[in-house]
């Protein structure tokens, strides 16, 4: 007799299929802006005043030295001064009134390599200078201001040195203490004068590690967990930290998910409303109490599939699920534990944080068991791992094998009941 499969999921965080196409989610929240003049991803995206400044970044193909900047008062573009070189992926960080645009590619029909430069953009004046260069070419690396000087980690050949400090007032470079991972797309934002390091990647995957660093005691310690993305930005609004949208892991098509880290609790979140459009190499900024982010590529290689769109949200919560220790079905009510029927069998998938996923025939009395006591340890009662025995999968000269499931580091999981 043929069996029917009867397939529930209960879904603990966004993941997406590297066959994802870009097309607008019903999510509320994310409103579109006015769209950029030109596509854009992997620019210099940067937040003074009201203002959004989007600089060079690759275009349909190439490298550009376009400046482009958003009112978001009055919700228009307009263009300034071009930018000296043309140059994406590059780092960018902000100083009063002016935006310092360090190294990035030079893309372009004949030519690609990377700078070393640091361009120098006045707001006011709308004019550039250029700058002491960079001590190392660089792409794809990450900037944050705390007052006077900009931290600057690279993604380099060699792991040693990737960490630098410039002081704008003495117009020079210092080598800085490493101890983030050598990682390319990595995102990084300030909190109370600390520097927070997020994921980033090598070769086809991303991590999943936060690293904080200490400008006082030049120093940093590994943190805390969130998913592993890279191609992102982060953004740092009152003490917490959002991180939107990205390439998720080892799939190359990007997400539409927003994560919000919260260094006291050193806990990362999946935020209830998904960006519109998923989007890699995106520029995230904030203004005032709003996120927006700009640009970006819907696909890979990412860029051919550049684009215009602008969204901004109006932050008016934090509160969310934890991506590590989901307790939102996604639409911010909390689901049952969808126990069944003992009888018959399932399947049993589980997806880990990392991308690993594992496979488990079970009967339903086994599955409702993990559905338990994965009820109970969201609820913070119970052990943090789960034992789940591979029955026939058990090979070599044992009596038994059993697979600990880490509670923490359950992405999503799925139950495929046969009938």
């Amino acid at each position: 007799m043929k069996k029917t499969i009867l397939l529930f999921t209960f879904i603990l965080f966004s993941i997406l299929s590297p066959f994802y196409q870009a097309q607008a989610v019903e999510e509320k929240g994310w409103v579109s802006q006015a769209d950029l003049p030109e596509p854009r991803s992997h620019a210099a995206t940067a937040a003074v005043g009201d203002k959004i400044y989007v600089i060079g970044g690759y275009g349909k193909s190439y490298a550009t030295n376009t400046t482009f900047v958003y009112d978001s008062k009055k919700n228009e573009w307009s263009k300034k001064a071009d930018m000296p070189i043309k140059l994406a992926g590059s780092a960018v960080a902000v100083v009063k009134d002016k935006i310092y645009v360090m190294g990035g590619n030079t893309l372009r029909k004949s030519h690609v390599e990377n700078s070393s430069k640091l361009l120098i953009y006045d707001t006011k004046t709308d004019k550039w200078e250029e700058g002491a260069d960079v001590p190392k070419k660089s792409f794809l690396g990450t900037a944050v201001a705390i007052d006077n000087t900009i931290y600057l980690m690279t993604q380099q050949e060699t792991s040693t040195p990737n960490h630098f400090s410039y002081n704008t007032e003495t117009n020079k470079w210092e080598t800085k203490a490493n101890g983030q991972p050598n990682s390319k797309a990595a995102a990084s934002a300030v909190v109370n004068g600390k520097i927070y390091y997020i994921g980033g990647g090598s070769t086809n995957s991303g991590s999943n590690t936060i690293y904080e660093y200490d400008p006082v005691k030049n120093s940093w310690i590994k943190k805390g967990y969130a998913a592993s993305v890279w191609y992102t930005s982060a953004v740092a609004y009152e003490g917490k930290i959002y991180i939107i949208g990205g390439r998720l892991g080892t799939y190359y098509d990007p997400t539409n998910m927003v994560q919000v880290y919260d260094p006291v609790t050193n806990t990362a979140s999946k935020m209830d409303e998904s960006i519109q459009f998923a989007r890699a190499g995106a520029g995230n900024v904030v203004i005032n109490n709003e996120l927006y982010t700009v640009g970006g590529a819907s696909s890979y290689p990412t860029e051919s599939y550049t684009m215009k769109s602008v969204e901004k949200y109006t932050i008016k919560s934090t509160s969310s699920t934890n991506p590590d220790q989901g307790t939102n079905d996604g639409n911010g009510t909390k689901p049952d534990d969808g126990t069944q029927s003992d009888d018959g069998d399932a399947l049993l998938v589980i997806t880990m944080v990392n991308g690993l996923q594992k496979e488990y025939q079970l009967s339903m009395k086994e599955v409702n068991a993990f559905l338990k006591w994965y009820k109970q340890r969201d609820a913070g009662e119970g052990p943090g791992f789960y034992a789940i025995d591979e029955h026939d999968n058990n090979k070599g000269p044992f009596e038994s094998k059993k697979d600990y499931v880490v509670f923490k580091n359950i992405m999503m999981f799925e139950v495929n009941k046969y009938k």
